[in-house]
Protein backbone atom coordinates (compact mmCIF):
# COMPACT_ATOMS: atom_id res chain seq x y z
CA UNK A 1 0.00 0.00 0.00
CA UNK A 2 2.80 2.40 0.86
CA UNK A 3 4.39 1.84 -2.54
CA UNK A 4 1.09 2.70 -4.30
CA UNK A 5 0.60 5.89 -2.27
CA UNK A 6 4.02 7.28 -3.11
CA UNK A 7 3.19 8.34 -6.70
CA UNK A 8 0.05 10.20 -5.51
CA UNK A 9 2.09 12.13 -2.94
CA UNK A 10 4.67 12.88 -5.59
CA UNK A 11 1.99 14.22 -7.97
CA UNK A 12 0.48 16.30 -5.18
CA UNK A 13 3.86 17.81 -4.32
CA UNK A 14 4.50 18.53 -8.01
CA UNK A 15 1.08 20.17 -8.36
CA UNK A 16 1.70 22.35 -5.28
CA UNK A 17 5.15 23.28 -6.55
CA UNK A 18 3.76 24.26 -9.97
CA UNK A 19 0.92 26.24 -8.38
CA UNK A 20 3.33 28.13 -6.13
CA UNK A 21 5.64 28.83 -9.07
CA UNK A 22 2.73 30.12 -11.14
CA UNK A 23 1.59 32.40 -8.31
CA UNK A 24 5.10 33.77 -7.84
CA UNK A 25 5.45 34.48 -11.57
CA UNK A 26 2.00 36.12 -11.65
CA UNK A 27 2.91 38.25 -8.62
CA UNK A 28 6.18 39.33 -10.23
CA UNK A 29 4.37 40.26 -13.45
CA UNK A 30 1.67 42.11 -11.50
CA UNK A 31 4.18 44.13 -9.48
CA UNK A 32 6.31 44.70 -12.58
CA UNK A 33 3.31 46.03 -14.52
CA UNK A 34 2.54 48.48 -11.70
CA UNK A 35 6.14 49.68 -11.58
CA UNK A 36 6.35 49.97 -15.38
CA UNK A 37 3.08 51.93 -15.58
CA UNK A 38 4.58 54.66 -13.41
CA UNK A 39 7.56 55.32 -15.65
CA UNK A 40 7.88 58.35 -17.92
CA UNK A 41 8.06 56.02 -20.92
CA UNK A 42 4.68 54.45 -20.13
CA UNK A 43 3.14 57.86 -19.44
CA UNK A 44 4.34 59.22 -22.77
CA UNK A 45 3.25 56.08 -24.62
CA UNK A 46 -0.29 56.42 -23.22
CA UNK A 47 -0.39 60.12 -24.09
CA UNK A 48 0.83 59.40 -27.63
CA UNK A 49 -1.74 56.63 -28.07
CA UNK A 50 -4.57 58.94 -26.99
CA UNK A 51 -3.23 61.77 -29.15
CA UNK A 52 -3.04 59.57 -32.24
CA UNK A 53 -6.53 58.18 -31.66
CA UNK A 54 -8.19 61.58 -31.24
CA UNK A 55 -5.96 63.90 -33.30
CA UNK A 56 -5.55 66.05 -30.19
CA UNK A 57 -2.31 66.96 -28.46
CA UNK A 58 -2.83 65.27 -25.10
CA UNK A 59 -0.60 65.62 -22.05
CA UNK A 60 -0.55 63.53 -18.86
CA UNK A 61 1.37 64.47 -15.72
CA UNK A 62 1.34 61.06 -14.00
CA UNK A 63 -0.06 57.60 -14.62
CA UNK A 64 -0.22 54.26 -12.90
CA UNK A 65 -2.19 51.05 -12.66
CA UNK A 66 -5.09 50.49 -10.28
CA UNK A 67 -5.26 47.36 -8.08
CA UNK A 68 -7.68 45.77 -10.60
CA UNK A 69 -5.42 46.41 -13.60
CA UNK A 70 -7.07 49.62 -14.71
CA UNK A 71 -5.40 52.99 -15.33
CA UNK A 72 -5.17 55.99 -13.02
CA UNK A 73 -4.18 59.21 -14.79
CA UNK A 74 -3.34 62.54 -13.18
CA UNK A 75 -3.82 65.91 -14.90
CA UNK A 76 -4.83 64.71 -18.36
CA UNK A 77 -5.33 67.77 -20.55
CA UNK A 78 -5.96 68.80 -24.15
CA UNK A 79 -7.51 71.79 -25.93
CA UNK A 80 -10.20 73.26 -23.68
CA UNK A 81 -10.28 70.24 -21.35
CA UNK A 82 -8.67 69.59 -17.97
CA UNK A 83 -9.11 66.28 -16.13
CA UNK A 84 -7.21 66.31 -12.83
CA UNK A 85 -8.11 62.74 -11.84
CA UNK A 86 -9.11 59.95 -14.25
CA UNK A 87 -9.65 56.26 -13.58
CA UNK A 88 -10.39 53.64 -16.26
CA UNK A 89 -11.29 49.98 -16.10
CA UNK A 90 -11.23 47.78 -19.19
CA UNK A 91 -13.07 45.04 -21.04
CA UNK A 92 -10.00 42.92 -21.71
CA UNK A 93 -11.87 40.66 -24.15
CA UNK A 94 -13.60 43.48 -26.05
CA UNK A 95 -11.98 42.23 -29.28
CA UNK A 96 -14.54 39.39 -29.22
CA UNK A 97 -17.40 41.84 -29.82
CA UNK A 98 -17.51 44.83 -32.18
CA UNK A 99 -19.98 46.68 -29.92
CA UNK A 100 -18.11 46.21 -26.64
CA UNK A 101 -15.79 49.17 -25.94
CA UNK A 102 -12.31 48.60 -24.57
CA UNK A 103 -12.95 51.15 -21.80
CA UNK A 104 -15.53 49.56 -19.51
CA UNK A 105 -15.82 52.32 -16.90
CA UNK A 106 -14.54 55.88 -16.87
CA UNK A 107 -14.50 58.01 -13.73
CA UNK A 108 -13.36 61.63 -13.83
CA UNK A 109 -13.13 64.02 -10.88
CA UNK A 110 -13.32 67.80 -11.16
CA UNK A 111 -13.21 67.85 -14.95
CA UNK A 112 -13.52 71.23 -16.65
CA UNK A 113 -14.49 71.70 -20.31
CA UNK A 114 -14.61 75.03 -22.13
CA UNK A 115 -16.45 74.82 -25.45
CA UNK A 116 -15.87 77.61 -27.94
CA UNK A 117 -17.97 78.07 -31.05
CA UNK A 118 -16.24 78.02 -34.44
CA UNK A 119 -17.66 80.97 -36.47
CA UNK A 120 -17.36 79.35 -39.90
CA UNK A 121 -19.12 76.08 -39.09
CA UNK A 122 -20.98 76.52 -35.82
CA UNK A 123 -19.13 73.49 -34.41
CA UNK A 124 -17.74 73.47 -30.91
CA UNK A 125 -14.06 73.27 -30.04
CA UNK A 126 -12.51 71.01 -28.91
CA UNK A 127 -13.77 69.33 -32.08
CA UNK A 128 -13.25 65.83 -30.68
CA UNK A 129 -16.11 66.64 -28.27
CA UNK A 130 -18.24 68.56 -30.78
CA UNK A 131 -21.04 65.99 -30.53
CA UNK A 132 -21.26 66.34 -26.76
CA UNK A 133 -20.99 70.12 -26.93
CA UNK A 134 -23.69 70.34 -29.59
CA UNK A 135 -26.20 68.01 -27.91
CA UNK A 136 -25.74 69.47 -24.43
CA UNK A 137 -25.65 72.98 -25.88
CA UNK A 138 -29.01 72.37 -27.59
CA UNK A 139 -30.45 71.31 -24.23
CA UNK A 140 -29.34 74.66 -22.78
CA UNK A 141 -30.85 76.55 -25.73
CA UNK A 142 -27.80 77.05 -27.94
CA UNK A 143 -27.66 76.24 -31.64
CA UNK A 144 -28.90 72.68 -32.29
CA UNK A 145 -26.37 70.00 -33.27
CA UNK A 146 -25.77 69.43 -36.96
CA UNK A 147 -27.71 66.57 -38.51
CA UNK A 148 -25.65 63.55 -39.46
CA UNK A 149 -22.05 62.68 -38.66
CA UNK A 150 -19.18 64.78 -39.95
CA UNK A 151 -16.38 62.35 -40.75
CA UNK A 152 -13.89 65.19 -41.08
CA UNK A 153 -14.09 65.95 -37.36
CA UNK A 154 -11.82 64.09 -34.94
CA UNK A 155 -13.58 61.70 -32.60
CA UNK A 156 -12.83 59.06 -30.02
CA UNK A 157 -12.52 55.62 -31.67
CA UNK A 158 -15.83 53.78 -31.00
CA UNK A 159 -13.99 50.53 -30.34
CA UNK A 160 -12.17 52.27 -27.48
CA UNK A 161 -15.02 54.25 -25.90
CA UNK A 162 -18.69 54.52 -26.88
CA UNK A 163 -22.20 54.80 -25.44
CA UNK A 164 -21.77 51.51 -23.58
CA UNK A 165 -18.89 52.85 -21.50
CA UNK A 166 -20.20 53.50 -18.00
CA UNK A 167 -19.38 57.10 -17.11
CA UNK A 168 -19.03 58.75 -13.74
CA UNK A 169 -18.28 62.45 -13.33
CA UNK A 170 -17.73 64.16 -10.00
CA UNK A 171 -17.92 67.95 -9.62
CA UNK A 172 -17.56 68.65 -13.32
CA UNK A 173 -17.84 72.10 -14.90
CA UNK A 174 -18.84 72.74 -18.51
CA UNK A 175 -18.81 76.21 -20.08
CA UNK A 176 -19.93 77.34 -23.55
CA UNK A 177 -18.40 80.48 -25.08
CA UNK A 178 -19.19 82.34 -28.27
CA UNK A 179 -16.75 83.26 -31.05
CA UNK A 180 -15.48 86.21 -28.98
CA UNK A 181 -14.88 84.18 -25.85
CA UNK A 182 -17.94 85.46 -23.99
CA UNK A 183 -19.62 82.97 -21.66
CA UNK A 184 -23.14 82.13 -22.88
CA UNK A 185 -24.12 79.04 -20.85
CA UNK A 186 -22.66 76.76 -18.23
CA UNK A 187 -23.14 73.82 -15.88
CA UNK A 188 -21.31 73.65 -12.55
CA UNK A 189 -20.78 71.02 -9.82
CA UNK A 190 -22.14 68.30 -12.07
CA UNK A 191 -22.21 64.73 -10.81
CA UNK A 192 -23.07 62.13 -13.46
CA UNK A 193 -23.38 58.42 -12.84
CA UNK A 194 -24.31 55.76 -15.38
CA UNK A 195 -25.27 52.32 -14.10
CA UNK A 196 -26.21 49.14 -15.92
CA UNK A 197 -28.69 46.45 -14.94
CA UNK A 198 -31.20 44.11 -16.51
CA UNK A 199 -34.97 44.02 -16.92
CA UNK A 200 -36.70 40.98 -18.44
CA UNK A 201 -33.36 39.80 -19.84
CA UNK A 202 -32.68 43.18 -21.46
CA UNK A 203 -29.93 45.58 -20.47
CA UNK A 204 -30.98 48.82 -18.81
CA UNK A 205 -28.81 51.94 -18.58
CA UNK A 206 -29.66 54.29 -15.74
CA UNK A 207 -28.42 57.89 -15.59
CA UNK A 208 -28.39 59.95 -12.41
CA UNK A 209 -27.40 63.60 -12.86
CA UNK A 210 -27.05 66.35 -10.27
CA UNK A 211 -25.88 69.91 -10.90
CA UNK A 212 -25.31 72.77 -8.49
CA UNK A 213 -26.08 75.49 -11.04
CA UNK A 214 -27.26 75.47 -14.66
CA UNK A 215 -27.39 78.65 -16.76
CA UNK A 216 -29.46 78.46 -19.96
CA UNK A 217 -28.66 80.49 -23.06
CA UNK A 218 -31.77 82.57 -22.35
CA UNK A 219 -30.22 83.74 -19.09
CA UNK A 220 -32.58 81.67 -16.93
CA UNK A 221 -30.95 79.59 -14.21
CA UNK A 222 -31.63 76.37 -12.33
CA UNK A 223 -30.16 75.56 -8.92
CA UNK A 224 -29.81 72.17 -7.27
CA UNK A 225 -30.89 70.45 -10.49
CA UNK A 226 -31.32 66.69 -10.57
CA UNK A 227 -32.43 64.17 -13.16
CA UNK A 228 -32.84 60.41 -13.10
CA UNK A 229 -33.56 58.55 -16.34
CA UNK A 230 -33.24 55.09 -17.88
CA UNK A 231 -33.32 53.44 -21.27
CA UNK A 232 -33.93 49.80 -22.10
CA UNK A 233 -31.55 48.37 -24.70
CA UNK A 234 -33.24 48.08 -28.09
CA UNK A 235 -35.68 50.92 -27.40
CA UNK A 236 -35.35 54.54 -28.48
CA UNK A 237 -37.46 55.76 -25.56
CA UNK A 238 -35.75 57.39 -22.61
CA UNK A 239 -37.89 57.52 -19.46
CA UNK A 240 -37.25 60.35 -17.02
CA UNK A 241 -38.28 59.19 -13.56
CA UNK A 242 -37.39 62.40 -11.76
CA UNK A 243 -36.43 65.90 -12.88
CA UNK A 244 -36.45 68.88 -10.55
CA UNK A 245 -34.62 71.90 -9.22
CA UNK A 246 -35.13 74.31 -6.33
CA UNK A 247 -38.22 75.79 -8.05
CA UNK A 248 -40.17 72.58 -8.56
CA UNK A 249 -40.27 69.29 -10.44
CA UNK A 250 -41.72 67.37 -13.37
CA UNK A 251 -43.70 64.18 -13.27
CA UNK A 252 -42.37 61.09 -15.05
CA UNK A 253 -42.25 61.35 -18.84
CA UNK A 254 -40.77 59.45 -21.80
CA UNK A 255 -39.24 60.75 -25.00
CA UNK A 256 -37.64 59.30 -28.10
CA UNK A 257 -35.94 62.66 -28.78
CA UNK A 258 -34.79 63.57 -25.28
CA UNK A 259 -31.94 65.85 -26.36
CA UNK A 260 -34.41 68.10 -28.20
CA UNK A 261 -37.29 67.81 -25.72
CA UNK A 262 -35.20 68.37 -22.61
CA UNK A 263 -34.62 72.04 -23.45
CA UNK A 264 -38.37 72.70 -23.40
CA UNK A 265 -38.67 71.02 -20.00
CA UNK A 266 -35.70 72.97 -18.60
CA UNK A 267 -37.08 76.27 -19.90
CA UNK A 268 -40.40 75.53 -18.22
CA UNK A 269 -38.75 74.36 -15.03
CA UNK A 270 -36.65 77.53 -14.77
CA UNK A 271 -39.67 79.88 -14.87
CA UNK A 272 -40.37 81.66 -11.57
CA UNK A 273 -43.12 80.01 -9.51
Amino acid sequence: MAKKAAPKKSRLKRWKRNAITTLIVALILYVGAHVLSRTDGARQAIADKLSNGTRQQISIEKCGMTPLMGLHLKNLAFQGVAMPDVKMSFNWFSFLSKETPFVKRLRVREMEIQFRRVPSSGNWEPLVLNGVGGRLGAVLGLNPPQMGADDSLPKFPPEAINAKTLLRLERAKVVWKDENGREIAYITEADVRLKSGSYIKRKVIQAIIKCGHVKLASGAALRDFRLEAFRVEGSALVTVLDMADSNGQYEEFSSATLWADLHLHLAELSKPR
